[in-house]
């Protein structure tokens, strides 16, 4: 009787570690104390994740920047892939998850995670996260216009810190980025298209600022052919009027150009609205973004 206890107390305990990935936690799980009715509460923490902290001179901003390790990471000397994370807030300890689970059923291969986050109150967040996403917009004042120093900071700051203490691939970045992430991710596309090789674009603001990114994308066009890049592009059926509409449009739009060098695939699922589709387009993006490497199957 006392082992189908200990059993069911096992599974139990790894439903509600599945379950709280879509709230952006996961247990670490691993040898530890036996607890007493003395001890404090303890902090939930994600297993094989460090935490940085990174001041920028381009934007005055200090960011807390958090880290994703393949679980060998320590035993080996291979290099990684990385992927860059906006608005780790509330999607890190969800895309770690996942990440873990798609690496140990060799569907991607093993890659860093890199989570830019602010450290603050949500309200401050997303006000700091607009002024970082967008381009300078007489709609939106003040509340807009630093894009330009958040790539500054990932190009000049970022990027090389990660590439100096771990062991990358430099040539190989992944941007993720959600609804105003996401209009980062298609505004660096089409202005900086070399920060980055693969763009996971979800649900992304595409309508800021009266459709400004088609003006970027339609000035792109006139001046280049090739567009050397995989970029997977998801919104969700349930979403508003104007996400689906500019959403197609930018659909349409890419597929017309027939850019050489690009890969490019959408997926507008029925039944996701803005704050559901984040888990399951990352899910598909992720895996048809690494089609083409090998993977590995581990425990």
């Amino acid at each position: 009787m006392e082992r189908r206890k200990t059993f069911a107390g096992f599974l139990a305990l790894i439903l509600l570690q599945g379950l709280l990935c879509l709230e952006g936690y996961a247990f670490s799980v691993g040898p530890q104390a036996r607890p007493t009715k003395e001890d404090p509460p303890r902090r939930v923490e994600i297993r094989d994740t460090e935490m940085r902290f990174l001041t920028s001179k381009h934007v005055d901003q200090t960011y807390e920047i958090d880290i994703s390790l393949p679980k060998d990471y320590n035993r080996e000397k291979t290099r990684y892939p990385v992927l860059y994370v906006l608005d780790a807030e509330y999607n890190f300890g969800c895309v770690a998850y996942i990440v873990r689970r798609l690496i140990k059923n060799g569907d991607i291969p093993k890659v860093l995670v890199v989570g830019v986050a602010y450290n603050t109150t949500e309200d401050d967040f997303y006000v700091k996260r607009e002024r970082d996403c967008t381009p300078p917009s007489a709609m939106y004042g003040r509340r807009s216009g630093g894009v330009e120093n958040f790539i500054r900071f990932f190009e000049e700051e970022l990027i090389p810190t990660i590439d100096h203490h771990y062991r990358t691939i430099p040539g190989d970045r992944t941007v993720v980025g959600h609804s105003i992430g996401g209009f980062f991710g298609a505004y660096v596309l089409y202005k900086h298209p070399g920060l980055f090789v693969k763009y996971l674009i979800v649900s992304p603001s595409l309508w800021y600022s009266n459709d400004v990114i088609f003006q970027y994308e339609k000035e792109f066009a006139q001046a280049h052919k090739t567009l050397k890049a995989a970029v997977f592009l998801s919104t969700g059926k349930d979403e508003s009027a104007q996400m689906i509409r500019t959403t197609e449009k930018m659909i349409r739009t890419v597929e017309d150009r027939k850019y050489a060098g690009l890969k490019f695939a959408s997926l507008m699922p029925e039944g996701e609205h803005h704050r559901s589709i984040f888990p399951y387009a990352f899910t598909k993006g992720v895996r048809w973004l690494f089609r083409g490497s090998p993977g590995r199957a581990g425990k």
